[in-house]
């Protein structure tokens, strides 16, 4: 060999050998794809994020009337603690929003104000910490990166735009998926402390929404599998509480309907649950939903024939809450929902896809050979994200245009109903709501329209416009129209 043949004096850089053997060049190899591979993870992550800080706004919308603004100004009147544990517990539309309420009289009495742009990072604050928990609990690097690349590109994208824009529906949509989730992680831990906390965090989960109840089966089903029987009879008695503390002076919505209890009824019912099921990968094909919702149904089939639930828990058992959760939504929401899939349900049914891809992978993985289906997995998943983004891209748009326009035709009246988009159904409502919160100083509805400087303007001749509306009152300056270029479609 050269060192042997050499003194050591004569030996230059030039004469050792460089590279290092075959092995060590396959593990700097495999370090740069594991990097390439969470690189290409966090991508969808930073783009919705990034997507969802622009369009935030400090708006009230919709629910945020009932669930914040009216909520707050009761607040505001003055109540005993019986009153305030009555109006945190209270039922909304089926369910009662607990933890919501309870980080909105929070913020209150913290600032006295409310900010709806701060509700709205804490729901997108809840799936971030979701998926970091569903992460860490899959113990090794491959499995981390497997499980992480499934729930980056089919829970970080525009399809489910309402629950990334909207506060009053990330804040309970995406914190009920969280608690429970975390709930199934700790009970998985098979300790006391694992199971008091998840049952916390499943207490917390029920009164969310209204499918967090189902947090409880779910639980019970884990701890029977694991053979846990003292901990399974606490489970239980603190399940039957808890779903008893909720259905306690229940009652439904007088305005809502609901699919009749007949054969017609159910298969309607059936029909939309599975649609719920399938839509989070159809990208919008509502014909091919119902299709999707079976073979994930049969993939949960044959992954239980393949004993999944004893050696994947976490991943079976949150697949398991999300598919039973969406049956609860398609019960109560079927006739109500006109057979629309929204989109803050999709959420769920991206849950339930990415753990059963997950555990798909798991099962077809050779330990010798960790990333080979999950390369050849990634384009797929790269062109779904991406696609997603194309098709509903104009859908988040549309809607942050309407909560828009909306805002701004109150600035304009100080009067909410005014024009083709309303804050909120019953425009009488809104109205007193927000010139109340603002005369008491809780809530002002923020700037819209403002000031923006063009230094590198020119003239053009290509522009088509028209002014269409010119106002001046004592409460604002108004000039609307419309511009276009001529050939290029707008």
């Amino acid at each position: 060999m050269l060192a042997s043949t050499l003194p050591p004096s004569e030996i230059s850089p030039a004469t050792v050998p460089t590279g290092g053997s075959r092995k060590d060049r396959c593990a700097a190899l495999r370090r740069k794809g594991w990097v390439a591979l969470v690189v290409i993870a966090l991508a969808p992550v930073f783009f919705v994020l990034l997507e969802a800080a622009h369009a935030s706004r400090n708006m009230a919308y919709w629910d945020d009337f009932d669930t914040a603004l009216a909520f707050v100004l009761r607040l505001n009147d003055g109540t005993t603690f019986g009153g305030f544990r009555d109006e945190v517990f209270a039922l909304n539309n089926e369910h009662r929003m607990l933890t919501s309420r309870l980080i909105i009289a929070g913020t209150y009495w913290v600032t006295g104000t409310l900010d709806f742009s701060w509700f709205s990072a804490i729901g997108n604050a809840s799936i971030l910490l979701l998926c970091v928990l569903l992460v860490s609990a899959a113990d090794t690097l491959p499995r981390r990166l497997r499980m992480g690349l499934l729930l980056a590109f089919l829970l970080f994208h525009l399809e489910h735009y309402e629950n990334f824009l909207w506060s009053g529906s990330s804040i309970d949509h995406f914190q009920v998926a969280l608690l429970a989730g975390g709930a199934i992680i700790a009970l998985a831990k098979g300790s006391r402390v694992g199971w008091l906390s998840a049952g916390l965090l499943a207490l917390l989960a029920t009164f969310t929404l209204a499918h967090g109840i189902v947090v409880w089966p779910v639980g019970a089903l884990m701890l029977f599998l694991a053979g846990e029987r003292r901990r399974l009879a606490g489970w239980l008695v603190l399940g039957v509480l808890a779903v008893a503390g909720f259905l306690l002076g229940f009652h439904a919505n007088a305005s809502h309907e609901f699919a009749s209890l007949t054969l017609l009824g159910l298969a309607d019912i059936v029909h939309y649950w599975l649609r719920l099921l399938g839509s989070a990968v159809a990208l919008g094909a509502s014909g091919v939903s119902p299709w999707l919702g079976v073979i994930l149904l049969a993939a949960m089939v044959w992954l239980g024939a393949l004993k999944f639930a004893r050696r994947e828990p976490v991943a079976f058992a949150v697949a398991v809450f999300a598919i039973v959760a969406l049956a609860m939504i398609a019960f109560g929401r079927t006739v109500q929902s006109g057979g629309i899939v929204h989109s803050r349900y999709l959420v769920l049914g991206a849950l339930a896809w990415a753990m059963v891809g997950f555990m798909v992978l798991e099962h077809f993985t050779r330990p010798r050979r960790p990333f080979r289906l999950l390369v050849r997995l990634t384009p797929v998943l790269v062109v779904f994200n991406i696609s997603a983004n194309y098709l509903f891209g104009e859908k988040a748009e549309s809607w942050i245009e309407g909560r828009d326009r909306a805002a701004v035709r109150f600035k304009q009246f100080g009067a909410d109903g005014h024009g083709p988009y309303h804050l909120y159904p019953v425009p009488e409502r809104s109205t007193w709501l927000l010139n109340e919160a603002e005369r008491r100083g809780i809530y002002r509805m923020p700037a819209i329209c403002v000031a923006r400087s063009f230094p590198d303007t020119r003239l053009s001749t290509r522009i088509v416009y028209y002014v269409d509306e010119m106002t001046v009152t004592p409460r604002a300056a108004v000039i609307g129209g419309w511009a276009a270029i001529r050939g290029v479609p707008s």
